[in-house]
């Protein structure tokens, strides 16, 4: 059997020129939205359309307007700038009016949105609302509040990417197929023995990675959780537990985990708190991790019913969108969309998936 990555695949419709025939602007009959929506940008990043500051000298004046190019020359510095100099929009070829809409549909989708998906709303192509869309998650990742959890945190790691697909033969049902299917999803992941999978199916499984959610419970009964942090490890074990942990959760602090033997060390410096998953949720004295599994449950969700696949270059960047989410599900949706451009504004160029299109990429994972 040939291997299907040697197959020549059939672009989808969905990603076709002729399937983005009708944009949400036109559906409104608004023809001439750029001006006001680089008005909005200029807004957004200074506060103001006169008084700007100089992305190099930093410098905060009524700087020269070049009106033809809408650009800026500093009067101390003389350097030229826009208002995407500096962000990870820079040198963006998309329109303002496409872009402002990108950041609006990302920033109030709960669950997240595909670039698949975002493609046909705004009129462009795959490539780029999927490139956009990636800035914004680099974004997330590199502004995302790392300092350390204190009081109850909640923690738990789980599988993502590497799964392979079903067999092309089907597998006579024998006790053990039962249950792997009958155990958690966990164990339906990793193929037994009896899986008569081919080579380059099971190489699919190098690309395992467990996704750390580490979350901060609020003391009041019934608000969930106040903060998130994520991390990608190799794997949920002793050694990858023991360097995320104590650089994440205060000494101290109440830690609340599955039993896997990845957190019996925890005693020696936390309060470490465990329930059973193999016999229950959450035990009789209330105790469980509840706050971990409802992010990792959303994760879940949204890689196989909104992105249909994550790859382990770029995981990281899904797991900081998921944490990002989870702080924000209970703010209004003005306050996501300024969150959204002021980590937008803050954290320079991208490096990631600048150039991206040219063939340049990342070359390592961001773990830990």
């Amino acid at each position: 059997m040939a291997d299907p990555k040697q197959r020549k695949q059939e672009t989808p419709y969905s990603q076709k020129s002729e399937c983005r025939d009708f944009t949400l602007f036109q559906a409104l009959g608004i023809n001439d939205v750029e001006t006001v929506a680089w008005k909005n940008f200029v807004i957004l990043r200074w506060g103001s359309l006169t008084t700007v500051s100089c992305p190099d000298c930093k410098k905060v004046d009524k700087h020269y307007f070049r009106s033809h190019r809408k650009q800026w020359r500093c009067k101390h510095c003389h350097r030229c700038f826009s208002v995407t100099t500096g962000t990870p929009f820079a040198n963006r070829k998309i329109p303002f009016s496409k872009l402002i809409q990108l950041c609006y549909e990302f920033a109030t989708s709960p669950k997240g949105i595909s670039a698949n998906s975002l493609a046909g709303k705004i009129g462009t192509t795959h490539v780029t609302a999927y490139l956009n869309i990636s800035k914004i998650r680099e974004a997330q990742f590199l502004t995302e509040d790392r300092s350390q959890l204190s009081g109850h945190i909640h923690v738990d790691g789980c599988h993502f990417c590497g799964k392979p697909r079903r067999p092309r033969k089907r597998n006579k049902m024998t006790s053990e197929i039962v249950n792997n299917h009958l155990k958690n999803r966990k164990a339906n992941i990793v193929p037994g023995k009896k899986y008569n999978r081919e080579p380059w199916n099971l190489r699919k499984l190098e690309n395992r990675r467990i996704v750390m959610l580490l979350r901060q419970v609020s003391d009041v009964r019934g608000k969930g959780a106040t903060r998130t942090i994520s991390c990608v490890v190799m794997r949920e074990s002793q050694e990858e537990v023991l360097k995320v942990i104590p650089k994440y959760v205060r000494q101290g602090s109440i830690i609340s985990t599955d039993d896997g033997s990845a957190y019996k060390f925890l005693a020696g410096s936390y309060e470490h708190r465990s329930v059973c998953h193999s016999e229950e949720y959450s035990n009789d004295q209330g105790i469980n991790n509840n706050q971990a599994e409802s992010g990792h449950s959303r994760m879940r969700r949204a890689e196989y019913g909104v992105f249909h696949g994550m790859r382990p270059q770029y995981l990281a960047f899904y797991a900081s969108e998921i944490a990002w989410r989870e702080n924000i599900r209970k703010m209004p949706q003005s306050v996501k969309y300024q969150d959204l451009f002021s980590r937008i504004f803050s954290c320079g160029h991208s490096e990631a998936f600048r150039g991206y299109v040219q063939g340049r990429r990342l070359g390592y994972e961001h773990l830990g």
